[in-house]
């Protein structure tokens, strides 16, 4: 009998697949994906590496948490980890500096909270919630205060209430140097202008209010004025006055209105504003309407989005003056007021600087086609997008390509939301920006997403990972690398069935995740597996005696431990202590949960090219190994055995 080689597993580039693939080997990455990628990564062209493992950190006070990193410089930031009443702060080398109790933060604000932060200011936003400022005090950072964000110059608007109104009024001034002149006269209000209107006889003997009449006369006659003008006329001092007063339904607008004499150029007549026409409005923002459902930083400018008055609508800040909202204040850099429209039902869910200014809603992506932004510019919001954004998960910048997680709740299921990932790319020949889905192999783990944090790439990675979290505890990790074609979709399992509820990376690129273990609530951050092969790790060292303790998190549970390099265990901690029965210097210990690759069934092709549709047999399996201590490998359905990897030359 002759063994036909079956197909060379080249690299684990495309990731897990969904199950309803699992037959399609018509698919050019079906031999390029795996059935199972749990606890490990692929290397980019090449195979699969360890997932990282994670070292504790703390005690959590909560499983319900969102996580916010500030960061302030390179080598310092902080992690801040949200729950119920409470914050609770460490930072970037783990320690717990401080925490506060913020009584506003509820259980129903609480999951979708918002954030800001730069150097030693944090915002907590929300549409039902005033805005909360946190300050870290810069010469000790165990102290921390709370206070109002300091809004300045809120926009007031017409919010649909009844207010007060101020007519709009001018004077114009004619004056004349030859009182023998038969003058005519043309008033233009916002660009309509009236037919020549010219005094009865000469300036000595005119009749100027008939003038005065013909004037209002005219100017209600225009199309988009109405029968509410008034007109007065007075003598003063070298010539005639008339006082134009836009009140009845015009009153609470502001009119652009000229004059002048079209007939002699001895006749002058000079319009002048004497009183703005506006109504009075409302804040935006208040304790009765509600507050700013997020912000984001563009073009160095705050940009407040998603009010709760007006969910559509964009108030961007004075430039460099993150607290600035004066849209009343002129010039290029001044404040600014945005809708996509003046009405839609959509809600601003995220804004983000790439290229443009884009801001996504829960029905589609937009982007303002403007390079920059001008007070004197109105903004061109263009829909580009169909695809909604889901809601607290912030869009990313992975390999130069921008990503976000679609899907929003049904009515059916109020958990489907979180369902599909997207990339958006601006193309310069439609100019227009491009949404298209990214996970259709692995529609299976893309559902239910709703957190996210990107971890920028590591020194031994080719890629950014893109951690995202389910609401069932489950952790995917997302590699991309747009030259290649490359995206791959994995689960990071934590062990003793534990479930992932909150998730960070702080400014020095550490992924902090919150866990919860059977009622075990842990706060934890991940460690590359050069480093750490377990989860929820204790460092440390033995006593003479060989007895490793600090274990008290884990009492009764199975752990193993590196002692100096070596591997030893399984242990069960006894009394928050394990028994190594030789001291060592430098141990490390925690739970262990062994990573699984499972790849798809193999089929076996003709020379005709034909396919067999009866799984094919894997009679051998070459594996080339690195750094690895234990490996177990099982083929044709069988459970896995332990693989030696010592030889005689060892």
């Amino acid at each position: 009998m002759t063994i036909q080689p079956g197909p060379q597993k080249s690299s684990c580039n495309a990731g897990e697949f969904s199950p309803d693939l699992y037959g399609k080997i018509g698919l050019k990455d079906y031999y390029n994906a795996a059935k199972n990628f749990k606890n490990c990564e692929p290397v980019p062209q090449s195979g699969l590496r360890l997932a990282p493992g994670t070292a504790y950190v703390d005690d959590a006070r909560s499983r319900t948490v969102r996580h916010f990193t500030l960061p302030v410089d390179p080598d310092l930031s902080y992690t801040l980890i949200f729950s119920v009443g409470n914050v609770d702060i460490y930072r970037s080398d783990r320690v717990k500096v401080a925490s506060l109790a913020i009584a506003e933060i509820t259980s129903a604000l609480l999951p979708e909270l918002t954030f800001y932060g730069e150097a030693a200011t944090v915002g907590i936003f929300h549409d039902d919630l005033k805005t909360i400022r946190l300050v870290r005090d810069g010469a000790d950072d165990t102290v921390w205060t709370k206070d109002d964000w300091p809004y300045d110059k809120i926009p007031e608007i017409d919010l649909g209430g009844t207010y007060s109104k101020t007519s709009d009024k001018w004077e114009v001034f004619i004056r004349w140097s030859d009182t023998g002149v038969q003058p005519a006269f043309v008033f233009t209000v916002d660009g309509e202008s009236t037919a020549a209107l010219q005094l009865d006889t000469t300036i000595a003997s005119g009749d100027w209010a008939a003038l005065a009449t013909d004037i209002k006369n005219a100017l209600e006659a225009l199309p988009s004025l109405g029968t509410t003008i008034s007109v007065t006329q007075a003598a003063k001092a070298g010539g005639q006055e008339f006082v134009i007063t836009f009140g009845g339904d015009l009153s609470g607008a502001e009119y652009d209105l000229t004059a002048e004499c079209v007939n002699s150029s001895s006749v002058s007549a000079l319009a002048y504003h004497t009183q703005v026409g506006e109504t009075a409005g409302e804040p935006l923002i208040s304790a009765s309407k509600g507050w700013f459902a997020g912000m984001a930083l563009a073009q160095d400018r705050a940009i407040y989005f998603g009010p709760k008055a007006r969910k559509a609508a964009i108030n961007m800040s004075r430039t460099g003056e993150y607290f600035d909202l004066n849209i009343e204040a002129q010039g290029n850099d001044a404040a600014r007021l945005e809708a996509l429209r003046t009405q839609t039902s959509e809600r601003i869910l995220a804004v983000m600087e790439a290229h443009y200014v884009l801001a996504w809603t829960d029905k589609g992506l937009w982007f303002a086609s403007n390079r920059t932004i001008k007070q004197d510019e109105p903004l061109n919001w263009v829909k580009t997008g169909k695809n909604g954004i889901t809601a607290n998960v912030p869009p990313a910048d992975l390999d130069g390509q921008v990503v976000f997680v679609g899907g929003k709740k049904s009515s059916d299921n109020p958990e489907d939301t979180g369902q599909a990932l997207y990339s958006a790319e601006y193309d310069d020949v439609r100019t227009r920006w491009s949404d298209q889905p990214e996970s259709l192999l692995s529609s299976h783990l893309v559902e239910k997403i709703d957190d996210g944090a990107l971890q920028d790439k590591i020194l031994k990675n080719d890629a950014s990972r893109w951690w995202l979290k389910r609401t069932d505890g489950r952790l995917l990790c997302c590699l991309r690398i747009l030259s290649q074609k490359i995206l791959a979709l994995v689960e990071w399992y934590a062990a003793e069935a534990g479930e992932v509820t909150g998730i960070s990376v702080d400014g020095q690129n550490q992924v902090w995740l919150t866990v919860d273990r059977g009622g075990i609530l842990t706060h934890e951050v991940m460690e590359e597996q050069e480093k750490n092969l377990f989860q929820g790790a204790i460092r440390g060292s033995t006593d003479l005696a060989g007895e490793f303790s600090g274990l008290d998190i884990w009492e009764g549970k199975t752990v193993y431990a590196r002692a100096d390099g070596y591997i030893l265990g399984p242990f069960t901690v006894v009394d928050g202590a394990i028994d190594l029965q030789d001291p060592y210097d430098d141990v490390i210990a925690g739970l262990w949960q062994p990573p699984l690759w499972e790849g798809l069934p193999y089929y076996k092709i003709t020379p005709q090219d034909e396919i067999i549709e009866r799984p094919g047999r894997v009679h051998s399996v070459t594996l080339n190994v690195i750094d690895t201590e234990s490996i177990a490998v099982g083929a044709n359905a069988r459970p896995a055995k332990d693989v030696s990897l010592l030889t005689a030359n060892d």
